[in-house]
């Protein structure tokens, strides 16, 4: 079971990571170039390892939510934002967002998850409010509404599909429909540094960070892993210290204390539940 706990962890450390990785690849090229560069790498690494996709109409539909429009999203909200850490916050409100459109869609909700969601979405106001809300943090807490958007689209449609060869298909099909927006977006320095930093980026978190997260969910359970996601945004603040140098303000660390805590207590009920 220990053992078990390492996929988790390489998902952890190699998500945390890529966030201020990605703030040094945009120095080099715009978020578009930098999404294209990922969605390549990281494409054709899952599509290799889980040896082939799975395509239809609800899967496209679920490639628009899930990867298309989030990582845009994403993408800009870290180079918009004056902290990548503080993005990485406020798109990780999803499970509060998940909680919130499924008590709209009739899902009954317990006390202690809606505490939780409402704890999170302070911390997020808190968080954002810390650098007067700005574009960036707009931007990032859309990411984390159609991540959560995109979940119950999943759950609802796609909760059997093979999840390595649809998150292949996801990468491949969001490679080529958001290419239009290249005609937008071209900013590109040709540097072998700035090309290297994308690379690893998809690498670490389209192929590498996925792949243990499927595996962490088959060993753990999905409430087990997603749970331990949580320390995702924590230790982006650790990596971007170490790489960028960024120190948080006060009001970030509270808000993205009051986030993580009340994402944990939403999703206490499931921990229990998968914790064995």
């Amino acid at each position: 079971m220990r053992k078990d706990y390492m996929w988790p962890a390489i998902t952890i450390l190699a998500w945390s990571a890529s966030y201020p990785l990605m703030k040094l690849a945009l120095l080099y090229m715009g978020p578009i170039p930098l999404l294209e560069i990922r969605l390549l790498a990281g494409g054709l690494v899952l599509t290799i390892i889980a040896r082939g996709i799975v395509a239809g109409k609800k899967e496209l539909v679920s490639a628009v939510l899930n990867v298309g429009l989030f990582l845009v999203c994403l993408n800009l909200g870290v180079e918009l934002s004056s902290n990548p850490a503080l993005a990485a916050v406020l798109i990780y409100t999803q499970p509060a967002f998940l909680i919130a459109l499924g008590a709209i869609t009739g899902e009954p909700v317990s006390f202690p998850r809606a505490l939780g969601t409402a704890i999170a979405l302070i911390g997020a106001v808190i968080s954002a409010g810390s650098v007067n809300f700005d574009l960036g943090a707009l931007v990032s807490l859309a990411a984390g509404f159609l991540w959560a958007l995109g979940t119950l689209y999943h759950r609802k449609h796609l909760a059997n599909e093979d999840l390595m060869k649809l998150n292949a298909f996801y990468s491949l099909a969001s490679l080529v429909m958001d290419s239009p927006l290249l005609a937008l977006d071209h900013r590109f320095t040709m540097s072998l540094i700035g090309i290297l930093y994308a690379v690893l980026v998809g690498l670490l978190s389209q192929a590498l960070g996925f792949v243990s997260w499927f595996k962490g969910i088959k060993a753990l359970g999905p409430s087990v892993t997603s749970s331990l996601g949580l320390l995702v945004p924590p230790l982006t603040y650790v990596f971007t210290f170490l790489i960028l140098g960024d120190v948080p303000s006060l009001a970030e660390v509270i808000g993205s204390a009051l986030v993580v805590g009340g994402v944990a207590l939403a999703n206490l009920e499931g921990l229990r539940r998968y914790g064995g």
